[in-house]
């Protein structure tokens, strides 16, 4: 048996090539030795709170809307645990393998970065399920996207606690995850202080499924062009609209690229016998969807490579909260958030002796924090410190309030400093996967219309339907209809999912991405762009049959015989279905692209 390959993770070199990759298995994760140190000196931070005696939310508080109490130190591992056990609310199908094994991936490396404050022995235990294939059941609804994706990351956490369920590597159902773990020698994780929110809190399963689809995209957007290039051959059509003197003068990116793929496939200095038996006499230009081709598929190009830049930042960002940061990350730092004082003041209200608020400052209490009744900047700014004085005096008697803030300033204690923010919130991959679905949709739409001038005798002077005998046959009649059909689907699909929010935790968390949909949808977007694409490979190849025994160029050639190396040609009405889905698995695993690559930049 060979040796895995091996990939290591260090939180900030991560590509969603790689984390595509992944989810095919075949891979072992390591951490670098820079990570390694990085999350001890993480959990260094936090082991020193707990030490403290420190109230610091997230190691010895509630969470949420429970920030404000106060946990007591023989229940912290307790708090943990129930964390991660109320929040597996998810529902729905879960993940299949694949996907789970690149949204634990991500996770690893997310906490690689040391800013979660997980132990190393925990991230290496976790390490060790990614590559046994010991993979929790991750149902995929439940989550808004902010605070993260705390249900489906619950789950993930929850399978390797020893709890719920799990994929068995050798028979790939799911059972018990205790038992799967024990019998692939593996033991579950003990969660210490912090180590459950660690787990949970963050934009993994919007990142790392949108990391398949950015992949897959990226795929079918070649194959697009491929498909385009055999449509416009055996429509008798020009690649005159495909000069780069056109394309140099808007030089979008994709587009450029698009118009060189096509034209080199169609190779206009050394021209096909098909298109010699023609030579576009008497034509005078193509519909726009065969000369609009390299405009419009060249924005679903660019628009999977912005979107690929903005996740590659994603993949290795850390998306915790709070945030845990070491002495030395921070010294030259100047603490932000409330301000609080540092000299006697300060050391009083820590103390609980500060003075009661003057008249002025409680009466303060009753008006609006936004000073909107102040009439100049000075006046205004009176008024906010003495709203912050007050807070702070109040908040101190409660003992929570005050050192939940003071964790912000721990380097005076030589303690690292743990700050909450809001890396958590999902709306950059919600709204790049949004775009991104909107994008490539148009590689479908485009895509079918195409399939109708190959199957409308009006329009192709080809048999109707790509068959003989029509109305003995129906040939491509209803195979035109699902492409429709499914770009009909993704009109309602592309809707944006990241324009919506809605208020959950008790108004605590009030905005949110609802990245979750965002990426679900963008997936099968992807899903029907590959299908459709399919179906005017499939059509191509069958038009190629009556212009036979013209050949057209040496790559294009090299896509018929892959197509025809599964798929016969269509003599008479037969079953469909099968011939779709051979065809997209050829798109989808990258075969169609492999079959011409080596003679795109042939001129």
């Amino acid at each position: 048996m060979s040796e895995k390959a091996v990939l290591l993770i260090d939180g900030y070199t991560l590509t969603t090539q790689e984390l595509y990759n992944l989810s095919f298995g075949g891979v072992e994760l390591q951490l670098s030795a820079d990570a390694i140190e990085r999350v001890k000196k993480g959990r260094e931070v936090v082991d020193k709170i707990v030490e403290s005696g420190e109230v610091v939310y997230g190691i010895n508080t509630g969470f949420g809307l429970f920030s404000n109490v106060t946990v007591r130190p023989d229940q912290l591992e307790e708090l943990q645990v129930n964390l991660i056990r109320s929040h597996s609310s998810g529902v729905g199908e879960p993940l299949n393998m694949a996907r789970t094994r690149m949204l634990l991936a991500l996770r690893i490396n997310v906490l690689a970065k040391g800013h979660s404050g997980i132990s190393l022995l925990n991230i290496e235990k976790m390490i060790k399920a990614f590559n046994a294939s010991c993979l929790s059941c991750v149902p995929q609804k439940g989550t808004v996207g902010a605070s993260g994706d705390l249900a489906p990351l619950s789950h993930l956490a929850l399978g390797l606690i020893g709890e719920g369920k799990m994929w068995n590597p050798k028979t790939e159902e799911l059972g018990d995850a205790a038992d799967i773990l024990k019998e692939n020698g593996l033991s579950p994780i003990v969660l210490t202080a912090k180590e459950g929110l660690a787990m949970i809190n963050g934009t993994q399963l919007i990142a790392s499924l949108g990391a398949e689809s950015i992949e897959r995209s990226s795929n079918v957007a070649k194959c697009a062009d491929v498909a385009c290039a055999l449509t416009l051959e055996v429509l008798c059509g020009t690649v005159r609209a495909y000069h780069p003197l056109i394309h140099k003068v808007r030089p979008h990116v994709g587009q450029q690229f698009v118009a060189h793929r096509i034209r080199t496939l169609l190779q206009p200095s050394n021209p096909s016998e098909l298109f010699n038996s023609h030579r576009y006499i008497g034509k005078v230009q193509d519909a726009y969807s065969l000369r609009c081709a390299p405009q419009v598929h060249g924005i679903a190009n660019d628009t999977v490579e912005f979107v690929r830049g903005l996740m590659t930042t994603e993949l290795n960002s850390a998306t915790d909260n709070p945030m845990v940061f070491t002495a030395e990350q921070v010294k030259n730092e100047v603490p932000f958030g409330f301000d609080l004082p540092i000299g006697d003041e300060g050391k009083e209200a820590a103390a609980g002796r500060a003075s009661p608020p003057s008249v002025d400052q409680a009466s303060s209490l009753d008006k609006p924090a936004d000073a909107s009744d102040v009439t100049d900047l000075e006046a205004a700014k009176k008024e906010i410190a003495s709203l912050r004085q007050t807070v702070y005096q109040q908040t101190a008697k409660k003992n929570w309030g005050f050192f939940k803030k003071n964790s912000d300033l721990q380097l005076e204690t030589g303690h690292g400093v743990i700050m909450s923010g809001g890396n958590f919130h999902g709306e950059y991959p919600a709204k790049a996967l949004d775009y991104l679905a909107i994008g490539v949709h148009e590689l479908a739409a485009i895509s079918e219309r195409r399939i109708e001038r190959l199957v409308n005798p009006s329009l192709s002077a080809l048999p109707a339907f790509l068959v003989q005998d029509g109305g003995f046959n129906s040939g491509f009649m209803i195979a035109h209809c699902t492409a429709a059909a499914l770009v009909s689907e993704n009109k309602v699909l592309t809707h944006p999912s990241s324009v919506d929010s809605i208020s959950t935790s008790a108004a605590k968390e009030d905005h949110v991405s609802m990245g979750g949909f965002a990426t679900r949808k963008c997936l099968e977007v992807v899903d029907h762009v590959e299908t459709v694409v399919a179906i005017e490979l499939l059509a191509a190849c069958q038009a190629l049959e009556f212009h036979r025994p013209l050949k057209t160029t040496a790559g294009l050639e090299k896509v018929y015989e892959l197509v025809r190396s599964e798929v016969k040609p269509w003599d008479k009405d037969r079953m469909m279905s099968p011939d779709i889905e051979a065809v997209k698995r050829m798109v989808k695993d990258g075969r169609i692209w492999a079959a011409v690559e080596s003679f795109v930049d042939v001129e």
